[in-house]
């Protein structure tokens, strides 16, 4: 199709058709220039796919409420006279036993704060000598 616009061309060129050339050199430019035009409106006259969608029309960010149940596991050792404290507790001492109503420890031992409880250890063994509740 293309050669055979060319060789009508070329023949108006030639003056062998002199009343038809600027005819033909009209539809020439006219058809390039509706190629060039086409071909930069085209994308923009595609249409785009939408699925359809239920419920209202969103417009901007998605908000989603989650809500997260989180099962707390509380552990409590129960601590008996006569068993030993595991080496992570003893190290918070209570100094100022007076001040939570406890007796003054004995020779060797300490008085140590677990779980809101005051217990009573042997500081060398760790060995339990006895337990009062946090008032």
């Amino acid at each position: 199709m293309l050669s055979f616009i060319f060789r009508l061309a070329r023949k108006y060129h030639d003056g062998s058709i002199d009343n038809r050339r600027n005819t033909m050199r009209k539809m020439i430019v006219a058809t390039i220039s509706g190629a060039i035009l086409l071909g930069s409106i085209a994308p923009s006259l595609a249409q785009s796919y939408r699925a359809p969608h239920h419920g209202p029309a969103r417009h901007g960010p998605v908000h989603v409420e989650k809500h997260v149940t989180k099962k707390v596991i509380v552990r409590k050792d129960r601590w008996a006279r006569g068993h030993a404290l595991p080496r992570q507790y003893r190290h918070s001492y209570v100094r100022d036993y007076h001040r939570y109503h406890l007796r003054a420890p004995g020779r060797g031992q300490r008085w140590v704060r677990v779980d809101n409880q005051f217990i009573l250890i042997n500081s060398i063994t760790g060995m339990i000598a006895a337990l009062a509740a946090a008032r």
